[in-house]
């Protein structure tokens, strides 16, 4: 059964995960890469908290598709690993993904993750989720294996939690969704509230 949307929905986002959690849920919708580039941007911004952060891009790339889409319901999100309490950059090649999984190892990272939703250009829902995940202690070669199979370039966290990346961990507290990318929950609750969407 597709749920019915009495308003044309976008997601703003170019992640294949986060597009495979909107459909599974049976929401008609279409997606629009946000035309505001995160990576040179990010430079130029002052030093936030990840959770800042993490609202902050959501919010930025939700506006940047609901300029050229106004009637639209544009869902942002914004993913921000934190270690330390410095957000972590995500990998850019293989030997990035395993230092970083390597930095991570036997200890306790986070993952801050925002969701922003915007109609005429106006925020309409905002939602933040923190989840903790304490690696198990793996030895050099396992954590190579790891990144050999399952190329996490460009992962928050250097992982995919949605494979085999849950191996990884002995502890993980938050919401599975937003360890994912998007947090599925908040997202129908206010659809459904607002009469966006029906059943």
């Amino acid at each position: 059964m597709l749920v019915s949307c009495n308003y044309p929905i976008i997601l703003a986002s170019s992640s294949n995960i986060r597009n495979q959690i909107l459909k599974s849920h049976n929401i008609d919708f279409k997606v629009v890469k946000p035309t505001y580039d995160e990576d040179s941007e990010k430079k130029l911004l002052k030093p936030m908290t990840p959770k800042n952060l993490a609202l902050y891009l959501a919010t930025k790339k939700a506006l940047s598709v609901s300029e050229i889409n106004p009637s639209a319901v544009v869902i942002g999100s914004d993913q921000v690993c934190e270690f330390n309490h410095k957000d972590i950059s995500k990998s850019h090649n293989l030997d990035d993904a395993i230092s970083q999984l390597k930095l991570f190892n036997g200890k306790t990272h986070y993952q801050n993750n925002a969701i922003v939703i915007v109609r005429d250009g106006k925020i309409i829902f905002k939602n933040f989720a923190r989840a903790s995940l304490t690696m198990r202690k793996l030895t050099n070669q396992q954590i190579i294996d790891y990144v050999n199979f399952d190329q996490p370039i460009g992962c928050a966290g250097s992982y995919k939690y949605e494979s085999l990346g849950k191996h990884l961990f002995e502890r993980v507290r938050g919401d599975y969704f937003a360890i994912l990318g998007l947090p599925i929950q908040p997202i129908l609750n206010f659809l459904h509230s607002h009469k966006i969407i029906n059943l």
